[in-house]
């Protein structure tokens, strides 16, 4: 009899040891899976439990928002770190400056919007952007004369280093008054006393070379005063065209 008494307290504790297990196994598996069990109070003030399964979707959705935020962060210094090396270029580059007067009419009227690019080589009969210091005035006049160039008008046409070099940008009309070519006659002996336009120097003329201020009047400009080559007339947007 007592034998058989100790069989079965026996197998009663085997049995409640298996069912423990089972039970901290069924613990440990909702702990990895974030199935967290809470305690909750009803209206009647009873206790309920509640599984928060939906605490791992919030974090991720709370997750998703930073990378949403830190990305737009990203973009927006990039696009500003952009913006402004876009500026840095543009303002070492290019010029697009307003000009007043009459004197490179029809080529340019006044009040015409140009653009101008700063890095480009200087070739005869080129629109050149510049400031004449003595005068305080940015201007634009076209490039006749190369430095160590021999220049003469003669029968209103130019001369560079004894030979003819046609105008073909000017209008062949003559003054209705005078009956006079466009440009009159001079030597740079008689106009700036030498015979050649100086190194680092440019001889420049307006295209309405009867009442033009250009280098017959303040003499030559200096490469270290050009702004750069007029490449294109930008406004009004009806005349935009090309140099």
């Amino acid at each position: 009899m007592k034998k058989r008494k100790q069989r079965l307290s026996h197998t009663k504790t085997k049995r409640n040891s298996k069912s423990a297990k089972k039970i901290n196994l069924r613990e440990s598996k909702k702990r990895k899976s974030g199935h967290r069990k809470t305690v909750a109070v009803s209206k009647n003030g009873k206790q309920r439990k509640t599984s928060n399964r939906k605490q791992p979707k919030r974090n991720y959705t709370k997750q998703k928002k930073r990378r949403e935020g830190a990305f737009i962060k990203e973009l927006m210094i990039a696009l500003l770190i952009a913006a402004v090396l876009f500026g840095l270029l543009f303002w070492v580059t290019v010029r697009i400056p307003k000009i007043e007067g009459y004197s490179m009419t029809p080529t340019i009227n006044d009040q015409d919007r140009l653009f101008v690019y700063k890095w480009d080589s200087i070739q005869r009969f080129k629109l050149l952007y510049f400031e004449v210091p003595e005068m305080g005035e940015a201007m634009v006049r076209r490039v006749v004369g190369l430095p160590g160039e021999e220049l003469y008008y003669k029968n209103g046409s130019l001369f560079i280093n004894g030979e003819e070099i046609p105008e073909r940008f000017l209008s062949s009309v003559f003054s209705e008054a005078a009956a006079e070519p466009m440009t009159e006659d001079f030597t740079l002996k008689e106009i700036a006393e030498v015979i050649r336009v100086p190194d680092d120097c440019y001889f420049v003329l307006g295209d309405n070379r009867l009442y033009a201020t250009d280098s017959r009047y303040f003499g030559f400009v200096k490469k270290e005063d050009i702004f750069g080559l007029v490449k294109a007339r930008i406004f009004p947007i009806h005349a935009m065209r090309q140099f």
